[in-house]
C-alpha cells in the first residue's frame, strides 16, 4: 500500500510530530529526527512505496542570495535564510529548524533513502518540503486561516473541521493540536505529489551543493 507521511519540524533536540495518512485515517506518532535517522519510524502496515514531506526548509539559498524563491513564493516565515554552514553557526533567526531541515533532507539524499522531489535518483520513495500554511491555501482557498500564534485554538478548529468535513479521521483522539493538524496537513502535502502539477508547486528545482553538504533551493509542494 503507497503510505504518505507528513512531519511537522521543530529542531534536532525536540520531537517531530508525524501524521501517516492511510486511505483517509491519520496515524500519529513522534520521533527526534537526526542526521543518522532523517525518517519516522514506520509503522508495521507500511510497505510499497512512500511519500514523505516535512515542514522545514530543505536547505540554502542559491550561491550569492540569502532568500529562496520557493519561501518568496509560499511566503513562509523563514525568508531570510544563512548562505552556509559557517553563517547558519550565528544565526538567530529559526535556527533550529533550519538546522534540522537542512540536516534531514542531506541525509537523505546522501544516504539515498528517499529522491528528493525535483533531483533524478532511482528510488521508488520520494522526500519534499511542506508549508502547512501553503497546502491550506492550495487546498481550500476559501479558508479564512487563524493565526496560529495569536488564535491557536481557532486555526485547529478550523483545520480540523475542514479534513472531517472532507472525510480525514483520526481515530486516536477527538481534537488535535496545533502541531499535530500541521503534520496531517504536511500528509496531505505528500499526497499532492502524485496528481499535482508543477505549476501548483512553490520555488524552483534543487540543487546540491556537494561542497557545503546541503541542498539549495528546491520546491514546496
Amino acid at each position: 500500500m503507497t503510505a504518505f507521511c507528513g512531519v511537522d519540524v521543530g529542531s534536532l533536540r525536540t520531537p517531530a510530530y508525524v501524521a501517516w495518512l492511510r486511505d483517509q485515517e491519520f496515524i500519529l506518532d513522534l520521533y527526534i529526527p537526526s542526521g543518522e535517522n532523517p525518517l519516522p519510524p514506520f509503522p508495521a502496515w507500511v510497505e510499497g512505496r512512500l511519500y514523505f514531506a516535512f515542514d522545514a526548509p530543505q536547505g540554502l539559498p542559491a550561491d550569492g542570495r540569502n532568500v529562496r524563491k520557493a519561501d518568496q513564493d509560499a511566503k513562509t516565515p523563514t525568508q531570510a535564510l544563512p548562505r552556509n554552514r559557517t553563517e547558519l553557526h550565528t544565526w538567530k533567526l529559526y535556527r533550529g529548524l533550519i538546522e534540522a531541515g537542512m540536516e534531514i533532507f542531506w541525509s537523505i539524499y546522501e544516504k539515498r533513502l528517499a529522491n528528493i522531489f525535483g533531483l533524478d535518483q532511482s528510488e521508488q520513495n520520494w522526500a519534499a518540503e511542506a508549508y502547512p500554511r501553503y497546502t491550506l491555501r492550495q487546498w481550500w482557498p476559501d479558508l479564512r486561516i487563524p493565526s496560529k500564534k495569536n488564535e491557536p485554538s481557532a486555526y485547529v478548529d478550523a483545520v480540523w473541521s475542514r479534513l472531517q468535513k472532507e472525510g480525514y479521521r483520526c481515530p486516536s483522539l477527538l481534537r488535535p493540536t496545533v502541531d499535530q493538524v500541521d503534520a496531517m496537513l504536511c500528509a496531505l502535502a505528500a499526497l499532492s505529489i502524485t496528481f499535482c502539477a508543477k505549476r501548483e508547486f512553490a520555488g524552483s528545482a534543487p540543487l546540491v551543493d556537494e561542497k557545503e553538504r546541503v541542498l539549495r533551493e528546491g520546491w514546496i509542494v
